[in-house]
């Protein structure tokens, strides 16, 4: 029975192991994918979350978010006395200043309506916020007030009285030193609360979807300012346009309230003269804040009688001011250009009465499973619309299956020879063969490619494929190994059947090393996969870049952003992760097999 219950022990210390193995090692893989899934605001923030966050679909905008801050924490260097008596104080005159404010949304005139907000967790959200900013612009000497008071304690101890560690805590803090610290920070809060901070913290949680100004792009490459931002006008009755100042000038904010998710308000701009003829028109650029709610916004440009629609739809996915340029088709596109514009499709004829020129924005409500499949697939889309991922893919695999069938037929043959075949400096050969897996590989790079060049074969894909046809030293050591114990008289039977040495490797040995063949092939389309150096040096058209060298030429052109990069390490990563699931089996059977004694 002690038997029995110590292997159950043992097989439960090994089981957790293994589990938390797992764990550890397929962190950095689910960080990658969860960021995959982040919008860049998520990834700037003070504390980056593993999870995304939960997109919030509203049902009406302007709204007030009541996430944006966090509840206040004990301000540092400030003994914990200090701040149990001065918290409430301090939190208290923060809302009384912010129930004294009005929050006003700034109008060109100065004059505008208040915004919508209300309840208590609108001032709620308000302290919090307030309370961040001004407790981290808090001076010294305010925190210092308590310090004072510890000093004032070892100056006055009676000689010999061990002083506590810990004064803050300690019962010798008095009661007076405590309403100094309090008094301290006070009055330093209340020189520090000013309106702008209140506006500030106002403007950063109020969400409101703003159209701004339209430009457009004739034929001939001059733009033309076409409005300031306050020419809209709703089409819809549940829906308005307030015209305010936004930081960046003036702008019309949308007051929508949506029914049920699907339901949209319509805006139109229409200028009151072109200076240019509308089909001379090339691109529009069309300027719109978001406000986060996920909602759908499709584009829609009225020229000369047809009506435009844009081939995708936006996401309101940020709190930011964007520029949407929106193109005709024109010719066939480069497919290596990084497209952040949008293509204008015909949609039929434009209305009857509609202008000679006009840009239409379409704002519908989103629904939760909606914005949840929007914000899961967002960086996945823009990654495939901004760079050819099919053409990059393509690349790859051709690179895959060359190299595989090659080293594969290589590499088996070599090793054959080395191990069955009796020739004369055998031995000395494959010493020489097995030295060259100590030459780093940063050593032959520059003579190699100075031998490419001499070949023709710089800015072509030969380089990366051909060299596997001459084989590789550690498959070959691993093949030979295998072949070694193979018992001699499966071959000894084959020759006596008439077999001749191609066929006896090919009928007889190679069906014996499938699994280390197996473990050949999965190292060799790891290898491929992820060369990234090779074709950097190699080549120079983009034409030619494999997945590596594209992933690394998207990250150049769409500025560093990381969500978009995991998006596109995600997809470049599920082929392996899917390789090695389907042939693990051979993989670990063919390492294992490869050191053992036939």
């Amino acid at each position: 029975m002690s038997f029995h219950r110590a292997r159950v022990g043992e097989r439960l210390i090994l089981h957790t192991l293994l589990v938390l193995g797992c764990v550890v090692f397929s962190f950095p893989f689910v960080w990658m994918l969860t960021t995959s899934f982040k919008v860049t605001r998520e990834m700037s923030a003070d504390r980056i979350q593993l999870l995304p966050r939960l997109p919030q679909p509203q049902s009406e905008t302007p709204y007030f978010s009541f996430t944006e801050y966090d509840p206040p924490e004990k301000l540092e260097d400030v003994p914990d006395a200090v701040w149990d008596a001065a918290r409430r104080p301090l939190l208290d005159r923060v809302e009384t200043r912010v129930r004294a404010w009005s929050p006003r949304t700034p109008g060109p005139d100065g004059s505008p309506p208040p915004a919508p907000v209300g309840g208590e967790d609108y001032v709620a959200e308000m302290v919090e916020g307030v309370t961040e900013i001004v407790f981290a612009r808090i001076s010294d000497t305010a925190r210092s007030a308590a310090v004072d008071a510890e000093k004032a304690i070892r100056r006055d101890r009676k000689p010999g009285e061990a002083v506590p560690a810990d004064l803050a805590l300690s019962s010798q803090l008095s009661s007076e030193a405590v309403a100094h610290g309090v008094e301290a920070l006070v009055a330093e809060v209340d020189r520090l609360l000013e309106e702008s901070i209140m506006a500030d913290v106002f403007n950063e949680a109020y969400r409101r979807f703003c159209l701004g100004s339209v430009r457009v792009r004739a034929t001939d490459y001059r733009e033309y300012p076409l409005g300031t931002g306050h020419e809209w006008r709703s089409l819809d009755e549940h829906a308005r346009l307030v015209a305010r100042y936004d930081g960046v000038g003036v702008a019309a904010e949308a007051r929508i309230r949506f029914g049920e998710p699907g339901s949209a308000a319509e805006f139109e701009f229409s200028p009151a003269e072109l200076p240019v003829a509308p089909d001379a028109i090339d691109r529009v650029f069309v300027r719109y804040r978001g406000d986060e709610s996920w909602a759908k916004l499709t584009f829609e440009v009225i020229r000369d009688g047809q009506l435009f629609r844009a081939a995708s739809p936006v996401y309101l996915y940020e709190r930011d001011w964007f520029e949407q340029e929106l193109r005709w088709p024109a010719g066939a596109a480069d497919p290596f250009e990084r497209r952040t514009y949008e293509v204008l499709e015909v949609a039929g004829r434009a209305p009857a009465g509609s202008p000679a020129f006009a840009v239409r924005v379409k704002v519908a409500r989103n629904s939760g499973p909606g914005a949840w499949f929007a914000k899961l697939s967002r960086n996945y889309r823009q990654a495939f619309r901004e760079v050819p991922y099919a053409r990059y893919l393509m690349t790859s695999i051709a690179l895959v299956m060359l190299n595989i069938v090659l080293a594969v037929f290589s590499c088996t043959l070599v090793a054959y020879a080395f191990a069955r075949l009796e020739w004369p400096g055998r031995n000395a050969c494959f010493g020489l063969l097995l030295a060259t897996m100590m030459i780093p590989p940063q050593v032959t790079m520059i003579p190699g490619f100075l031998v490419i060049r001499y070949l023709g074969w710089f800015n072509t894909l030969l380089p990366l494929w051909v060299p596997a046809a001459f084989g590789a030293p550690f498959f070959i050591f691993l093949l030979r190994q295998f072949f070694s114990n193979v018992p001699k008289d499966l071959e000894d039977a084959a020759r006596i059947d008439g077999c001749g040495f191609l066929r006896v490797y090919w009928h007889v040995m190679l069906p014996l090393v499938k699994p280390t063949i197996a473990t050949i092939a999965i190292f060799t389309f790891m290898g491929v996969w992820n060369n990234f150096m090779g074709p950097l040096i190699y080549l120079n058209d983009e034409r030619l870049f494999p997945l590596a060298l594209g992933l690394f030429k998207f990250n150049l052109r769409s500025g560093g952003d990381v969500t978009l990069m995991m998006a596109g390490a995600f997809v470049m990563t599920l082929p392996m992760l899917a390789l090695f699931f389907f042939v693990q089996r051979y993989f670990i059977q063919g390492i294992s097999l490869t050191g053992t004694k036939g």
